[in-house]
């Protein structure tokens, strides 16, 4: 089998195309190869699809994916077509889509390793400008987001995430059964869940959404109860059990000034009992029993998270009552804030243990979205950094018009 023929069998270019010349310059350690098409032949019209006669040729070159360590390139001379219906268009060409330098496998490991890598890293790696990596990236997701399906969407999570210094915060839309950000809106307000109603609107009907996973943020209730009137709000374990440990480091950080004990004990008081190692179970139990704030604390924690382990409805609410009734006759003014934050939003809390539904999805999904936001000061625009986040954490179906071997 000669060069040319293994080269066209390997792109998977299908006739009338056929590699004409093959050029290696070992100097520059690059390979360039050459197609044409049978003369005679008609290319389908890209609108139509009509078999048409060629007009003229326009000569193009595309990067492709590096042969060994050589930089490899594709030339041909490009056909239009003259369509009766559509006049004189450029024929599609099965290497590339149009209006791009690149061949689909380039571009498919280009997006690859956008996954893994930050974008610089991988530009660099592949030898093309950063700006034409974004681009590659950016077509693609887009491509993507355009065909997600949301026909079957009925539960959803809303939570924030600041994204740079100064307060500034995204809201991210999670498609919580199938753990995966499907909307991402600039800042923390009710007019993120108008414009995400907004959005899916173009392609389901809001009413189906039944439940609404978030904390308890008042701006997050107002959107929802406005713009999603027939769904659910539910308050997830995470987000209350997350609110109950910020309470109990208030109190330790207040306390500590007068108690120095209480020193190196952060994260002993926010973990659960059996995730502490030996140390620190120890310290706990020289601590728990002592007269302090904290220690009360961790005891109104341990009894609120008892509550998810009660799966009986009307048990639960009796529970939490007794809870609410508990806390807010502690004496501990941080307690007894907390607790009539509890009971106001004891409706939320209930609906979760009823339905067993939380925002934990949406939790691990974070981990790898701040990894994200970390990188993103130093994109240049808010396109870039959904982009990317959309991309490790929104599940798109990539594999259109990229192919996924040689």
């Amino acid at each position: 089998m000669d060069d040319k023929k293994l080269i066209q069998i390997t792109l998977g270019v299908p006739s009338p195309w056929f590699v004409k010349s093959v050029e290696l310059n070992t100097s520059e350690e690059r390979v360039d190869i050459y197609f044409d098409f049978i003369k005679g032949s008609e290319f389908a019209c890209p609108i139509c699809n009509k078999p048409c006669k060629i007009h003229d040729t326009k000569e193009r070159s595309w990067k492709h994916l590096p042969l060994f360590h050589y930089e490899s390139y594709i030339h041909a001379r490009v056909p239009r077509t003259k369509c009766e219906e559509h006049g004189t268009k450029i024929v599609d060409i099965p290497w590339s889509r149009s209006d791009t330098g690149f061949t689909s496998l380039f571009e498919a490991d280009v997006v690859a390793l956008c996954k893994e890598m930050p974008v610089a890293s991988v530009a660099e790696r592949a030898k093309i400008h950063e700006e034409s990596a974004w681009r590659i990236l950016a077509y693609h997701v887009n491509k993507a987001l355009k065909h997600v399906d949301l026909s079957q969407l009925d539960t959803i999570g809303i939570d924030e995430i600041a994204v740079k210094k100064g307060h500034k915060y995204i809201t991210l839309f999670y498609d919580i059964k199938n753990a995966k950000v499907i909307h991402i809106e600039v800042g923390k307000g009710k007019d993120t869940i108008k414009k995400f109603k907004d959005t899916i609107s173009k392609k389901i009907n809001p009413e189906q959404i039944k439940y609404i996973a978030m904390d308890m943020s008042p701006a997050f209730i107002s959107g929802a109860s406005e713009y999603f009137p027939t769904a659910k709000i539910v308050f997830d374990k995470f987000h209350v059990i997350c609110m109950m440990n910020g309470t109990i480091d208030d109190i330790r950080r207040k306390e500590y000034k007068t108690n120095k004990t209480l020193g190196k004990t952060r994260f002993i008081w926010l973990k659960n009992p059996e995730n502490l190692s030996n140390k620190e179970k120890k310290k706990l139990h020289s601590m728990k029993d002592l007269d302090i704030k904290t220690a009360k604390a961790y005891q109104f924690k341990l009894a609120l998270q008892r509550l998810w382990l009660v799966k009986d409805l009307a048990a639960a609410r009796n529970y939490l009552n007794k809870w609410y009734f508990w806390a807010a006759h502690s004496k501990i003014e941080e307690i007894v804030k907390l607790a009539e934050t509890v009971h106001k939003h004891s409706y939320g809390i209930l609906e979760a243990i009823r339905t067993g539904l939380d925002n934990s999805i949406a939790e691990g999904l974070n981990n790898k979205i701040k990894t994200v936001v970390k990188r993103s000061y130093g994109f240049k625009t808010v396109k870039y950094r959904n982009t990317m986040i959309y991309l490790v954490a929104g599940k798109l179906e990539l594999s259109s018009g990229l192919p996924t071997q040689c």
